[in-house]
């Protein structure tokens, strides 16, 4: 079959009348793999397959005389065609089957809405009285007023959660023309339409953990986003609320999780990023309510963070507050001091942590030094006392090494009186192979130590009030599991 020579067009609806014809088998898988090629989630594809399976006979046929696509030397073709016969096991009755048919596939696009939404889907198939898999009548609020400022891309959500860049702010004449180009509209679009097609949907947060608000209740904020909702906006007149810059990876750390080796801007790219800043940044921010100061490395050991922070003053930005993530090692009171502009404006101190003990720290934390992480933990508690900071969390990024250390890392919590601890999920930034990478996610089931990862996840403190456990979330057992598991049931 050649698929290069398909047309790119699909009908939202099965054919009316049941077909025999091979060649029309031929030519529908032949579309079929054509619209799965573009790597985005097709939910109207997943949802239409099995009427296709039942009009056109053939096409089960059509599917097996063409299992060399498996091997087709073009990657997304590959991972197209799986797809398509992970749906057909699933309708012939085995949608566990077919998860675990994808379970490679599944690691090695990790961060791909394609394979990640018919993971979502099938997983919607053995648990259809779970809320969080209908999304016709959610509404995410991020990409309509969120913008997130990478290096080289510029994303409306987390890049892992929503990969599909807007533009590239660097090279922009200025924001708006990122913040409403093509690929901005075609995000909010699929928000519009229920399809979340561009979104990684087994990663993020909101949705596997059944937050996102429905289309009334956001309709109901102001007539601002009523008029966002009812219109079916995707270009919009006024700028983003919340600015994430994650653009200078410079750190004083060099995480496995995030990286091969330390890195640090040379003079070309600080110049670069300091052109942004006075370009684009600065004049963005005019109008935000808050600022996310990093994703990308630690804001305290970036030259041109650090200027940032010194410019956004509560006198030119009266209305601006921080967001600040950082892995706490640089944290002092010395530095705090530095910047008076922080103080009293830092809505939520993140520090990432990954650990509760030393030796497991220093491993997945590289560079960093337990005991002053400690120390800084108390100051940064401290502020939080003191009103200098609103809220204060712990982030942990689950993965083999650390996954046991989960419960006691909430004692530390306790301890510090955080405002809350959030666990979720290793992602591959590219800084893993996927054979790497799987030897990370304890959390896929045919990792080695899962059923030691399910058992670590039944203890209680992970229930606690103050725990987020993001998109851990199915992992955690319910109330009547554990009485079952217990003899009480």
């Amino acid at each position: 079959m050649d698929i290069s020579s398909s047309e790119s067009t699909y009908s939202d609806s099965a054919p009316a009348a049941v077909h025999d014809s091979y060649d029309i088998a031929e030519q529908m898988l032949g579309l079929l793999i054509k619209d799965l090629c573009d790597g985005v989630d097709h939910p109207e594809i997943w949802q239409a397959f099995p009427q296709f399976l039942a009009q056109i006979t053939a096409l089960p046929d059509a599917m097996q005389a063409n299992l060399a696509l498996l091997q087709s030397p073009q990657p997304i073709i590959r991972v197209a065609f799986a797809a398509l016969l992970a749906m057909r096991q699933a309708i012939e009755g085995d949608p566990a089957g077919a998860l675990n048919l994808l379970t490679n596939i599944s690691s090695a696009n990790s961060e791909s809405p394609l394979v990640q939404g018919l993971v979502f889907h099938l997983q919607s198939l053995l648990a259809p009285e779970n809320p969080k898999f209908d999304l016709s009548d959610k509404f995410c609020m991020r990409p309509f007023h969120e913008i997130d400022v990478l290096e080289s891309g510029t994303h409306l959500c987390c890049a892992s959660w929503l990969g599909l860049s807007v533009g590239n702010m660097s090279a922009a004449d200025n924001w708006q023309e990122v913040w409403n180009s093509e690929n901005a509209e075609r995000i909010r679009a699929s928000i519009h339409d229920g399809s979340y097609r561009h979104c990684n949907k087994t990663a993020c947060p909101a949705i596997q953990t059944n937050q996102l608000p429905t289309r009334a209740a956001v309709a109901d904020k102001s007539p601002q986003w009523r008029a966002v909702v009812e219109e079916k906006l995707t270009r919009l007149a006024i700028g983003p609320e919340k600015v994430n810059l994650a653009y200078d990876r410079t750190c004083n750390l060099s995480c496995p999780s995030c990286r091969v080796e330390k890195f640090a801007a040379d003079s070309v790219l600080r110049e670069r990023f300091d052109r942004l800043q006075e370009r684009s940044i600065l004049p963005m921010l005019k109008d935000a309510k808050t600022v996310f100061i990093t994703g990308s490395g630690d804001p305290f050991a970036s030259k041109n963070f650090r200027r940032l922070m010194e410019r956004l003053t509560a006198d030119e930005y009266p209305d601006l507050r921080f967001i600040m993530m950082t892995n706490g090692m640089l944290l002092t009171r010395r530095e705090w001091e530095r910047f008076p502009a922080l103080h009293n404006r830092v809505q939520s101190l993140q520090i990432s942590i990954d650990a509760s003990t030393k030796p497991t720290h220093e491993l997945l934390r590289r560079g960093a030094r337990w005991e002053v992480m400690l120390d800084n933990l108390d100051f940064a508690a401290e502020l939080l006392r003191d009103g200098q900071v609103e809220q204060f969390h712990l982030c942990y990024t689950v993965q083999t090494e650390n996954y046991r250390e989960m419960p006691d890392a909430v004692d530390l919590a306790n301890r510090l009186d955080v405002t809350g601890i959030y666990f979720g999920r290793v992602t591959n930034w590219g800084t893993f192979s996927p054979e790497e990478y799987q030897a990370k996610a304890v959390f896929q089931n045919s990792h080695p130590q899962h059923a030691d990862f399910l058992d670590s996840m039944r203890d209680p403190r992970l229930r606690e009030k103050r725990v987020n456990i993001g998109n851990l979330i199915d992992f955690i057992p319910s109330h009547s599991e554990l009485e079952t598991a217990d003899g009480r049931g």
